[in-house]
């Protein structure tokens, strides 16, 4: 049976705009668009996978995701506003997913933009404000929200696998065993694949599957134990290093951030 976005995807016009409801611990099958989506939480967090990667999305924010790229979105506690953009509308469409920042401009341009008929008047003032949502999200930096995933497949196994239980105990020699190969080679291979080291990707994988958890409600000492730590507050130290926010603090304003309360990437997640 048609998704209700299928049934308006083909609509003669370069922009169309979604809003959706989700439940407290939702998962989106792995699906794919025609269109290119920027794709806006405006309450709770997301979790976005596809085979390249995974991205997570806090409210205050927004992930492009280009057309054709078949992925899965997990929503806890979201609202999102959906932009879908037919590929020649953008000058540049993403080659690849990108979470960004959602400026005061874009947030009110996204919202005025939910008023708008689906077949909006042609050089009117509602074509002109779709325009400017696309232009004003276009020029948005990427934020490091990005969980890179190898293409190689023995590899891209263990990294997915990883990521659904992410643990700073889990060693090197142990992957490179998996693969057969020695523990400097698979440390080669890795950054190779990925861009980074297995070192920060391992931290990074435990800081995005940790916001996802605190924003379910769970408490900082059952993370941490869960991830290997020998205490919350290493746990801590880590969370606040990459985040610039202690977990405590990003637990309790999970529910009703604003983009004024919380900066992702300030603390310099790599």
């Amino acid at each position: 049976m048609p998704r209700p976005i299928d049934l308006i995807e083909d609509a003669d016009r370069p922009v169309i705009v979604v809003e959706t409801e989700h439940s407290s611990d939702n998962v989106i099958a792995a699906h794919t668009h025609k269109r290119v989506q920027l794709l806006y939480a405006t309450t709770g967090i997301m979790q976005l996978q596809t085979k390249y990667g995974a991205w997570i999305v806090p409210s205050g924010f927004a992930v492009w995701i280009p057309a054709g790229v078949v992925h899965q979105v997990r929503t806890i506690n979201v609202t999102t506003r959906s932009m879908y953009f037919k590929p020649q509308a953008l000058a540049c469409p993403p080659a690849k997913c990108r979470v960004i920042k959602v400026t005061p401009l874009l947030r009110e341009l996204i919202a005025a933009s939910m008023d708008v008929p689906l077949l909006y008047e042609k050089e009117s003032r509602d074509e002109r404000l779709m325009e400017m949502a696309l232009c004003e999200a276009s020029v948005q930096p990427e934020v490091s929200l990005h969980l890179p995933m190898p293409s190689e497949a023995r590899l891209a196994a263990l990294c997915h696998a990883f990521f659904k239980a992410p643990t700073q105990a889990s060693a090197p020699i142990d992957w490179a065993a998996s693969l057969h190969v020695s523990e400097r080679t698979f440390y080669r291979r890795f950054l190779a694949s990925t861009g980074m080291t297995f070192i920060n990707w391992r931290q990074q994988a435990c800081v995005l599957v940790a916001m996802s958890r605190l924003a379910l409600g769970e408490s900082v000492t059952r993370i941490a134990l869960d991830m290997g730590y020998e205490n919350p507050s290493s746990f801590s130290t880590m969370f606040r290093r990459a985040m610039g926010v202690p977990p405590s603090l990003y637990r309790r304003g999970a529910s009703r951030r604003t983009d004024a309360q919380f900066t992702a990437g300030d603390g310099g997640a790599s």
